[in-house]
């Protein structure tokens, strides 16, 4: 029985399990709105982004946060000028200045391979978190938390209908730019826990598994929030008798949930899709 608490007599574990558990909830409460809103592969294109700004900072000595976010913000206005100037899509907008950002910061590590922690950026580094990252993460979920809480209801109609959100006054605008600053500064906290390459993960699995369980927006952030903490939480902790990468594991977790609910959710699962065509065509 000692065996399975001996992680919680590490302070290393104790800090990245509480850290993953706080970001997990967080991006899987922000989920919701990006499954709604269908920007997964935004999500992809600002985890991707920052890692440029994330190489500057090492080279600066600067906290990685502040790059990846200027990085993050840099990246999503980029795609917004591209959008209203030309009449490219927005897919195909996204993934030139996706890919573009991200060639660069791998253009940077590989100049600079002694002074860029490449591990860190890719896989995450949850376990050796610095205290200082730890502060800036708690700061970053304690605002999106207190954004979410306070402007849910309208980033909800924004997300489900913009044409109508804008005809009742509310700031579109204002909310488009919103809900890109919560998904930027989301990634930037995820990024220590799982890495660049498995951020869209974190932001996007959970919600799409609570889209599955239920019907009611306000239950979706709430499974949303609940599953990512959960997952992150024991991801996190099997990592450490697994001897394996924490954002894999947590990653892996949340897909086999998501699986899981693909199959057995009450009313979208296969299984009761195909219940519901076996009654249709049973009856006369």
């Amino acid at each position: 029985m000692n065996t399975w608490l001996t992680p919680f007599q590490y302070d290393y574990m104790l800090t990245a399990l509480w850290t993953s558990t706080l970001i997990g909830g967080v991006c899987g409460l922000l989920s919701g709105f990006i499954t709604l809103k269908g920007w997964s592969l935004m999500g992809d294109a600002l985890s991707h982004a920052v890692v440029p700004g994330v190489a500057l900072a090492y080279l600066a000595g600067l906290p990685f946060s502040l790059g990846a976010f200027t990085s993050g913000l840099l990246a999503a206005g980029a795609m917004a000028f591209v959008k209203m100037k030309t009449p490219v899509r927005e897919d195909a907008v996204i993934g030139i200045v996706f890919t573009s950002f991200f060639a660069l910061g791998l253009l940077l590590i590989s100049i600079f391979p002694s002074r860029v922690n490449l591990k860190s950026i890719i896989f995450g580094n949850i376990l050796g978190i610095a205290s200082a990252d730890v502060l800036q993460v708690v700061i970053v979920s304690a605002i999106c938390l207190l954004v979410i809480a306070f402007k849910w209801r309208d980033l909800l109609l924004f997300c489900f209908d913009p044409n109508q959100a804008r005809a009742l006054g509310l700031p579109v605008g204002f909310l488009h730019v919103l809900l890109l600053l919560l998904l930027s500064a989301t990634a930037v906290a995820a990024l220590q826990a799982v890495g660049a390459i498995l951020v869209i993960a974190v932001l996007v699995t959970p919600g799409a598994t609570a889209y599955l369980l239920t019907d009611r927006f306000g239950v979706l952030l709430l499974l949303g929030a609940a599953i990512g903490a959960s997952t992150a939480f024991i991801g996190a902790y099997a990592s450490y008798f697994l001897n394996g990468e924490t954002g894999g594991c947590i990653v892996t977790l949340q897909t086999l949930v998501f699986l899981g609910a693909l199959i057995f959710a009450p009313k979208h699962g296969l299984l009761a899709g195909r219940r519901a065509r076996r009654l249709a065509n049973a009856t006369p």
